[in-house]
């Protein structure tokens, strides 16, 4: 199965097959009628663009007026011609409906009915059109039973960016591939050793291995002990020619840090010392490294290296709110995180569209919000939202919450490979389906309980504020004004910590969320009015400020500190800000894009005491596409992220981190932080580690998960481990020159090691699509992929594992050139080549 597998390709155009929901047996019924969008021009003012819907009658009886349908879409505005016949319109956010108005009366078998509106945005993304249609009757057999809907949505037209893509990826690989790089060899790994001395001779390991490990590191024994034999096929056994070992530092004084640790292979013994458990864990993880990209037998130089991480805070958020993972997956991701040596696990389990961990004492929560389906109400489950899945009983990424069970089991993995797992609660925004569930409770209760009823609402049902959220809600933030409020915040917070006591396991902090709370929330909720009133507030702000503020002091109750989002450290008062930044463990700072003019914010946060977890959106968010390819999944709002932008980032000089803009184009970048905020002394003490971002709305199972991370992840976790890359105090040539000779070796490490590991695991990544360019008459091609494939036509259709293979320049006169990658089971986007 390759890469792109909900993508079919005929006749040189992507037709996208998206079935709404879950059919629970391959003879359920189907609607009676066919949907098919396209996407037109814009309008004169370039903001909003046409959009058509064609239904079909594909049954054997004509259709009234009795009928909806509905679909999901990234949230946005319509406009539509009052005449029309049949109607779109939004219903929450992300779900659309269509439906009959005053002039539709009938569709005859067979009969089409072209249905035209406008919308604002932008869909440059394939993955961005309407999806998960399905369609509700009023009457007939199936009243009020939702049936899928066929939607096929025609591929977007050619853009200027896919014009110039093929040639500009061409020169980036030429670049990258005539780059002096020093010869390859084992100790070439992700992330780098620091300090490696060869000795001379090599250590063979063919079958057999022996193990011994001090009683302390009997975890990291076991675990290095199942991936010796699972992944290379090493047998551990009592005695043998090689042995490894596990042991203290002789002397722990040499430990720059808890995860240093000394590897040392010398003859038949290979030792693994360190000061603590997880300086052994990150040893055991560099031998295994070592021996990726070989067969049996396994050849390893005799050397010494010495090995610590540069930041002791790298992490990887997941967001399985918005779109569900099962605990299986999310342990495997863990196994593979730990592997590199990441050493955190953002637990983002709460959102506006989904709450996915058990909280005893909260059942709406998980009965309620933690499922998503066809609703008029959402009195039993959330409506349907990006995945559009309208059956809330389906094993779809829309349905799914972790029992405390087990959440302690996870917890317990996680602290196994020594990665720890923060939690977050998304507060006082991004709380939909927690104000929807606690809604639910509220009207269960309040004829027969009031007291239970009211005991955790957070929602002012007397409050009138209208705004809009980022993600186009209108009803998202918790009201900061009643006591509820935070009834639920200590309740949630009093059964996370003893999921974390059960599991005896530390939690040292919980993240609070704190970010998009959208302009207009609170100011017309009277509580929220009589609050400011008494407290002496001025403005919406002050409000947020007070929420944060009095979290934190229910944290600090159970000894724990916060983390958030950093819209939790800006803008407060000078005393606020002391006050926070003593409680804080993690400012996660994300604005970092040069064009939006705030990509000082971090700095400034640290310089102001905040400890600093660097988050940037143009380096480190995975949910960003790889680039502009219409095929290609993922956002496009903050630019587009590959392995190389994350590479890229220089923590302690994010000015220099983007070495291209949001359109791709290069910049200047030893001009970049000319009269910015610097780091002070103190503030570059505050930066405390790096952090990848992958929210869900484009996600539609884990496959796509591990995509969007892999290789992309593979930057940040070469960056967090070593944070001063020698191009760091450069300029100018030599600058470009040493970067280059990083990244070429960067991307041999992922080609030579990394993707055979992969594939041999089953670890879903992703291909880059190969440089093309005709010179003379002559057509070149090239990836930065070793062992990769280049398969082209010239015809206009898709290549295949058929097409012609590229090797050598070859004569071509084709006004378009189509080629793709293959690698084993795997194949990239197209690359088109123009004329």
């Amino acid at each position: 199965m390759n890469d792109i597998k909900f993508f079919l390709w005929a006749a040189g155009w992507l037709f996208i097959l998206l079935l709404a929901g879950s059919c629970k047996s391959a003879n359920e019924s189907r609607a009676p009628v066919a949907l098919t969008w396209e996407m037109g021009s814009y309008d004169g003012n370039g903001k909003y663009y046409e959009n058509s819907f064609v239904l079909k009658n594909v049954s054997d009886a004509p259709i009234g007026k009795d009928w909806e349908i509905y679909y999901s879409q990234f949230p946005r505005s319509i406009r539509q011609d009052a005449s029309s016949p049949v109607r779109v319109e939004e219903v929450n956010a992300t779900l659309f409906k269509i439906y009959p108005g005053e002039g539709f009366s009938s569709l005859a078998p067979g009969d089409s009915l072209k249905v035209i509106f406008q919308c604002d945005g932008e869909v440059p993304k394939n993955s961005h059109a309407p999806e998960g249609s399905y369609w509700v009757s009023q009457s007939g057999a199936s009243k009020g039973k939702p049936l899928p809907v066929t939607l096929h949505a025609i591929p977007l037209p050619v853009t200027e960016w896919q014009r110039t893509a093929a040639r500009k990826t061409y020169e980036t690989n030429l670049r990258l591939l005539n780059a002096e790089t020093p010869e390859f060899r084992t100790t070439d790994i992700i992330p780098s050793v620091k300090k490696v001395l060869t000795t001379g001779g090599e250590t063979v390991l063919e079958k057999q291995l022996a193990l011994t490990f001090h009683e302390d590191f009997t975890n990291e024994g076991k675990l290095l002990k199942e991936k010796l034999t699972a992944w290379h096929g090493l047998e551990v056994v009592p005695e043998a020619s090689v042995t490894i070992v596990l042991d203290y530092l002789s002397d722990r004084k040499k430990a720059v840090n808890e995860e240093y640790y000394e590897l040392c292979i010398d003859g038949q013994q290979i030792r693994i010392s360190a000061a603590t458990p997880h300086g052994v864990f990150n040893g055991t993880q560099t031998l295994l490294g070592l021996l990726k990209g070989q067969e049996s037998p396994f050849r390893l130089e005799a050397m010494s290296i010495q090995d610590y991480p540069d930041l002791l805070y790298r992490g990887q958020m997941l967001d399985i709110a918005r779109n569900y993972t099962t605990v299986d997956n999310l342990k495997k991701l863990i196994d593979m995180l730990s592997s590199y040596k990441l050493n955190v696990l953002q637990f983002h389990f709460s959102d506006d569209e989904g709450w996915r961990l058990e909280i005893p004492g909260l059942e709406e929560l998980t009965a309620i919000s933690s499922r998503r389906g066809h609703t008029t109400d959402e009195k039993d489950w959330l409506y349907p939202a990006y995945d559009g899945g309208y059956d809330p009983y389906a094993a779809t990424s829309g349905n799914g919450y972790y029992t405390r069970e087990e959440f302690i089991d996870l917890l317990r993995y996680a602290a196994e490979r020594h990665v720890q797992v923060i939690p977050e609660i998304e507060s006082p925004g991004h709380a939909r389906a927690a104000i929807v569930a606690m809604n639910v409770r509220y009207k269960k209760y309040i004829d027969t309980d009031p007291e239970k009823a009211e005991e955790y609402l957070l929602s002012d049902l007397q409050d009138t504020s209208r705004y809009v959220s980022a993600q186009a809600y209108t009803d998202n933030v918790m009201n900061v004004a009643l006591p509820s409020t935070y009834r639920f915040m200590e309740k949630v917070i009093q059964e996370i910590v003893a999921m974390y006591k059960e599991a005896g396991t530390p939690l040292a902090t919980i993240h609070l969320g704190g970010d998009e709370v959208a302009k207009g929330a609170w100011m017309g909720s009277p509580l929220c009015r009589a609050l400011m009133e008494e407290q002496g507030m001025e403005k919406a702000h002050d409000l947020a400020e007070y929420f944060i503020t009095r979290v934190a002091d229910c944290l600090q109750q159970h000894h724990l500190s916060f983390n958030g989002w950093q819209e939790v450290a800006l803008g407060h008062q000078k005393d606020t800000h002391t006050y926070l930044s003593q409680r804080a463990a993690g400012i996660n700072s994300w604005k970092t894009v040069p064009e939006w003019k705030e990509d000082e914010i971090p700095y400034q946060i640290a310089n102001n005491g905040y400890p600093v977890i660097l988050c940037n959106v143009n380096n480190f968010y995975l949910d960003l596409a790889y680039d502009a390819h219409p095929d290609e999944p993922g956002h496009f709002w903050g630019g587009y992220v590959d392995e190389s932008k994350a590479f890229s980032m220089l923590p302690f000089d994010v000015y220099r981190s983007s070495r291209t803009d949001m359109a791709g184009n290069p910049v200047e970048i030893g001009s970049a932080g000319k009269g910015k905020t610097t780091l002070t002394a103190s503030g570059r003490k505050q930066i405390k580690g790096v952090q990848a971002q992958l929210f869900a709305e484009t996600i539609r199972g884990f496959q796509w998960v591990e995509y969007y991370m892999f290789p992309k992840v593979m930057g940040l976790v070469e960056r967090g481990w070593n944070a001063h890359p020698d191009w760091e105090t450069l300029s100018g040539a030599a600058e470009q020159q040493t970067f280059d000779r990083d990244l070429a070796l960067f991307y041999e490490k992922i080609s030579v090691k990394e993707m055979p590991y992969w594939s041999r695991i089953g670890v879903n990544f992703r291909l880059p699509h190969p440089g093309l360019t005709i010179r003379d008459g002559l057509l070149y091609a090239n990836t930065s992929i070793e062992g990769a494939q280049i398969r082209y036509t010239t015809d206009g259709t898709e290549p295949t594992v058929e097409s012609e293979l590229w090797e050598t320049p070859v004569a071509c006169q084709a006004a378009v050139v189509k080629a793709k990658l293959f690698y084993r089971d795997k194949q990239s986007v197209t690359s088109c080549y123009w004329q």
